[in-house]
């Protein structure tokens, strides 16, 4: 008997005895699904346990031993029931990601036990997480797909903030999905000449492409639709899956990686001035000449390099070294501005926007003149005294650095994405996302960066003030991402018109105490800073 009809008849058996319901027969069992010849048995989560969950499923073999710095490897089916009830570790990174939410509650006035912590790291840890509302193959549910950030060097699929249950609610499966960081997943070496014709560089890369495919492949088992797949991600994880985008753009293969549709939260990193293999080959002896290897550096050597030891390596790199995919002529055949320029964008669906505070919280509270001087000089120097010009009105060093940093950095390249799926055929909406938390943690931080998540899966930290206004926010933006996800289009009965993103038209969606459409900010900024302007890196 399947997964699906026992639960059927658990239920209705249940419910013919006296004093019994659904309910009460969907508590008494696990949830339960048979996918890629595993029989895997989940939890109930989300109001009413009536959420499916499935926490820490395999998608790829483990790239351990011989298989560190390869191309993702199948999975191969275990026998017998498995649980798939606990979270998986997170993939190796250092302590980037917790500081990051330490700092953030000690914001809001609360102490490092307050935030939530990985169950542990491994290079083992390429598995996925599954929350669904119908586990009928016939259902036919959206599917949304999140790839978290963390600079690609932190982070993991089930920070507090990305718990799907609530998201899944709203009648789609959420999925969310671990990746290789850091000299993991974005690492490269003379030394790694795979055999066949392997890949040598962008794990990471490869995989979150391989999670997508085994999401296509299997997501039907869980109610959802493997051909309508959305792509959601945040700061590294936004640029990873536009990545893989002009991946398929690079090849006309549009939804080759697994997905129709895009929202690019805060996209984080360069759409230009990406380092060649080679140059990400240099790093990589760079970082291996830190651990004193004496002899030969072979590919087997430095797949026996104990994993702690590589990650000591890497904290003495430059300050500036950036873990981000290369241009290594397989998955980036060229700079991916270069790309979006000329390619087709039919059928492509995008959403994207940016915080209004993104960089605040970076600059540091000794910010000086001398530092804005700096930061225009090495960006834009050629528009120097109109840059100065176009913030003279920001009376806080601190404001005009955090101004020019997020348009420079997010909020141009948002724009630019959006826009260029309008001129290449395709549709794309911009947000600009303004909500301050309530209280002095949100005076001190403004709409920082990742401010947002929890709005988008309903998942509020317990430190973390909430008033009337957040929840009337959190209820918009599910609304707009979910029928984004649904139809392609965020436009819904019920809530402000969002045109599509244009030269003619480049209106813009405020997702804050006021919730509709809005001039687009920083538009001259944007002329001169943006990924627009030939030959300058977007950091």
């Amino acid at each position: 008997m399947t997964s699906t009809w026992l639960r059927i008849f658990l239920t209705l058996l249940a419910m013919a005895m006296p004093g019994a319901t659904a309910l009460q027969a969907a508590d008494a069992e696990s949830a339960a699904v048979l996918v890629n010849s595993e029989e895997l048995h989940g939890r109930w989560a989300g109001k009413d346990n009536r959420i499916a969950a499935f926490l820490g499923v395999p998608f790829a073999a483990a790239p351990l031993g011989d298989l560190r710095w390869r191309a993702p490897r199948p999975h191969r089916p275990r026998p017998g029931p498995q649980p798939a009830v606990d979270f998986a570790p997170a993939c190796m990174q250092g302590s980037g990601g917790v500081d990051w939410y330490v700092a953030v509650a000690a914001a809001f006035g609360h102490g490092p036990e307050a935030v939530g912590r990985p169950s542990g790291f491994s290079e083992d840890c390429l598995y996925l997480n599954v929350w669904s509302p119908q586990l009928d193959e016939n259902a036919g549910l959206p599917v949304m797909v999140f790839v978290h950030g963390g600079s690609n060097s932190g982070g993991w699929s089930y920070e507090p903030n990305y718990i799907g249950a609530r998201l899944a609610e709203r009648d789609v499966v959420v999925v969310t999905i671990a990746y290789r960081l850091g000299p993991f997943g974005f690492f490269s070496h003379p030394a790694l000449v795979n055999e066949d014709n392997e890949p040598v560089a962008n794990f990471a890369l490869l995989d979150i492409e391989a999670a997508f495919v085994w999401i296509r492949k299997h997501i039907r088992a869980f109610g959802g639709d493997p051909d309508n797949i959305t792509a959601f991600g945040e700061s590294a994880g936004a640029l990873d899956i536009v990545d893989l985008l002009v991946a398929d753009l690079a090849t006309r293969r549009v939804g080759g990686s697994g997905f129709r549709r895009l929202i690019s939260q805060s996209l984080g990193g360069s759409l230009n001035g990406r380092q060649t293999l080679a140059e990400e080959q240099a790093v990589g002896e760079q970082l291996i000449s830190y651990l004193d290897i004496e002899g030969d550096i072979t590919a087997a050597r430095l797949r026996g390099i104990p994993a702690d030891d590589l990650l000591a390596a890497t904290e003495r790199l430059p300050a500036d070294h950036y873990f981000d995919a290369v241009i290594d002529g397989r998955t980036l055949t060229a700079q991916p501005i270069d790309t979006l320029r000329h390619a087709s964008m039919a059928g492509v669906d995008i959403i994207a926007g940016t915080n209004a505070d993104e960089w605040l919280m970076y600059v540091s509270n000794d910010a000086k003149r001398s530092d804005l001087e700096t930061w225009i000089t090495e960006n834009a120097p050629e528009h120097r005294e109109r840059l100065l010009e176009l913030v003279s009105d920001e009376t806080d060093i601190r404001s005009v650095l955090d101004r020019l940093r997020t348009a420079k950095s997010m909020l141009c390249p948002s724009r630019y994405l959006a826009m260029r799926a309008n001129a290449g055929g395709g549709r794309g909406w911009v947000y600009y996302f303004t909500r301050q938390r309530p209280g002095p943690g949100g005076e001190k931080l403004g709409a920082y960066h990742g401010t947002e998540l929890p709005y988008v899966f309903n998942q509020h930290d317990d430190w973390l003030p909430v008033d009337r206004e957040d929840r009337m926010l959190t209820e918009a933006v599910l609304d707009f991402w979910v029928q984004f996800a649904r139809t392609g289009d965020p436009n819904l009965e019920g809530r402000p018109g969002w045109p599509v993103h244009s030269p003619d038209d480049p209106t813009v969606m405020e997702l804050g105490s006021r919730i509709g459409p809005m001039a687009p900010m920083g538009a001259e900024l944007c002329e001169m800073l943006g990924p627009v302007t030939e030959g300058r890196k977007v950091d």
